[in-house]
């Protein structure tokens, strides 16, 4: 973690601006110094979001640390003046070229290494020994209602049991839960008037619709790999399967949308602005993810998730959740410039009805392509389990 390139991204920010700043008073020397110094502040950061991350796995409760060190800080630089007056004070040593501050850098280096391999060993040890817990019998009514939508509804309830009693896609549920609502909260803020706000305002609002769908359902026949096998038995197992998950994550769509009506009732978002999103997510957006049923190779373990194999099955997952981000939001900024907001809006909505309306025939499509594959797909699975 601490030599990957990715630790070397803030420079493209932090070197012209020490070029602009440093260079006139302590020479390319100091823009040197100050670089080697920013590059190390960015490996004890890439180990501190390693052990944020690992220690959220755990428990949920763990978003709590992160949230706050980041609330005093911001209540440090607002209120007091002793996270500026020490930033500044680090920066001109590291510009300086000062050992102490360098070595300081290390020592927290060093440290924070410790407590991920301490944790991460923990962690990894914890889920080698994990043991399987008995249902309990009071849960046996749960989803009862699905019971009108027949076989459809079975599958429904697998995919909901799948969420809330698996380790794995329970903790991304709630991860994402806990994003969607500071998102839905930052709406409050927001005016739909605003140009300059076009991009956030959308991406936010994007972002809560599609959250469930990018972080689970694109693991689509990852997860389902450890029981394939019984999917299998029957012919139309898996279109009750994956009518079945359009249907769960089409109703999921009310947590974001419960979520944005203090925005919605308060007028920071456009009514149409959510609408459009709502719509366009369940007909545009579930049926892309959707196709990564063809894609997915690797078996995703359902409670391992620090020792998990198959997060990210193909480079295709990574392009459908940038299309899911992006698309609904360049289609908008490509509308506006010929229409009203008020019709741009109208035609994202038009163009998520017919996957919605036509989701049986889709959804037959994919799982006559899926089946034709079986024999691949499933030697694939079974050895990546």
């Amino acid at each position: 973690m601490g030599l990957k390139a990715f630790n070397l991204f803030w420079l493209f920010f932090f070197v012209p601006f020490a070029a602009m700043t440093v260079v006139r008073f302590y020479g390319v020397t100091g823009v040197v110094c100050y670089a080697l110094g920013i590059w190390l502040l960015m490996v004890a950061n890439a180990y501190w979001s390693v052990l944020v991350r690992t220690l959220q796995r755990r428990h949920i409760v763990w978003v709590l640390l992160p949230v706050g060190c980041y609330v005093l800080l911001a209540v440090g630089g607002f209120f007091y003046s002793y996270v500026s007056d020490f930033s500044m004070a680090l920066g001109e040593a590291l510009i300086q070229g000062r050992i102490l501050a360098y070595l300081g850098i290390l020592v927290v280096i060093a440290l924070l290494a410790f407590l991920n391999s301490r944790v991460q060993m923990a962690c990894i040890y914890s889920e080698l020994n994990r043991r399987e817990k008995m249902p309990q019998v009071k849960h046996a009514g749960r989803y009862r209602f699905l019971n009108h939508f027949g076989l459809t509804g079975e599958y429904m309830k697998l995919e909901l049991k799948m969420i809330f009693r698996n380790k794995a896609p329970k903790k991304n549920f709630q991860m994402m839960t806990v994003i969607i609502v500071s998102f839905a909260l930052s709406l409050l803020g927001f005016s739909h008037a605003g140009e300059e706000e076009f991009f956030s305002l959308h991406l936010y609002v994007v972002y809560c619709f599609t959250g469930y769908a990018i972080s689970i359902l694109s693991r689509i026949m990852a997860y389902e790999g450890n029981y394939l096998d019984g999917l299998l038995m029957h012919r139309g197992s898996l279109l009750y399967l994956f009518r079945g998950k359009y249907y769960v994550y089409c109703l999921l769509l009310v947590i974001p949308l419960m979520c944005m009506l203090p925005a919605l009732i308060l007028g920071s978002i456009s009514v149409l602005l959510v609408f459009s999103q709502l719509v366009y997510t369940a007909g545009v957006t579930f049926p892309v993810i959707m196709l990564l049923a063809l894609m997915n190779r690797k078996t995703a373990p359902l409670d391992a998730s620090l020792m998990g194999k198959g997060q990210w099955n193909s480079p295709y997952q990574a392009l459908s959740v940038a299309f899911a981000f992006f698309a609904p939001i360049a289609i908008c900024r490509i509308l506006f410039i010929w229409m009203e907001p008020s019709t741009a809006y109208l035609v994202c909505t038009l163009l998520g009805v017919p996957g919605i309306v036509l989701h049986p025939l889709w959804c037959k499509l994919l799982y006559r392509k899926v089946f034709q594959k079986r024999h691949s797909l499933m030697e694939d699975l079974r050895e990546t389990r």
